[in-house]
């Protein structure tokens, strides 16, 4: 069971499962962020929404490379416990109705005109400390507005349950296509 979450005071919105706690309320989160813990199972499952500025020295079919590879960096992860098992086989215009922007970003909208915005999902695996997690990331690129938005779910790879005929679990499945910007 999930349930619509305002996000950014309600810039954003998307459905979260209704279990997981607003990091926010237990610590301090950096104000570009939304963090968000699955609380249920104490499975450790983690969703960050994060907005970024604009990195427009990276391609649009390298950004899921250099935001996965830059969490990997953040979270000291080095390149030989890294593995991105999909990426840039998902890139498309989000003003487009092409059958992934159905598939993956049903209720996707901005609310400003965007002539560029693209999406690119990731998915693999990062070794930190002693934990492998599963890693499922998706860049949205708002050229217009100097922006890349990342949506980031990270789960250790014992707790991951059931993951779609796509490669994306369900959560994180959920959480893109119901992801739509209200406010910009």
């Amino acid at each position: 069971m999930s349930e619509v979450r305002e996000l950014f005071g309600g810039a954003m919105v998307c459905r979260i499962p209704s279990a997981w706690r607003d990091v926010s309320q237990v610590r301090q989160v950096p104000d570009n962020q939304e963090v968000y813990q699955d609380c249920s199972e104490e499975s450790g499952a983690v969703v960050v929404v994060e907005i970024l500025e604009h990195q427009s020295d990276v391609k649009n079919e390298d950004a899921s490379t250099f935001f996965f590879s830059d969490l990997a960096d953040a979270n000291g992860v080095s390149v030989d416990d890294m593995t991105i098992q999909s990426n840039n086989n998902m890139i498309f215009s989000v003003k487009d109705d092409d059958a992934s922007k159905q598939k993956y970003f049903q209720n996707f909208s901005l609310s400003t005109q965007q002539s560029e915005s693209y999406a690119c999902i990731a998915v693999g695996k990062q070794q930190v400390d002693d934990k492998s997690l599963r890693i499922e990331m998706c860049v949205l690129r708002l050229k217009d507005v100097t922006t890349d938005l990342l949506i980031t779910l990270s789960i250790p790879h014992h707790k991951l349950s059931e993951v779609g005929v796509d490669g994306l679990s369900i959560v994180f499945r959920e959480l893109i296509s119901s992801f739509s910007i209200t406010d910009w």
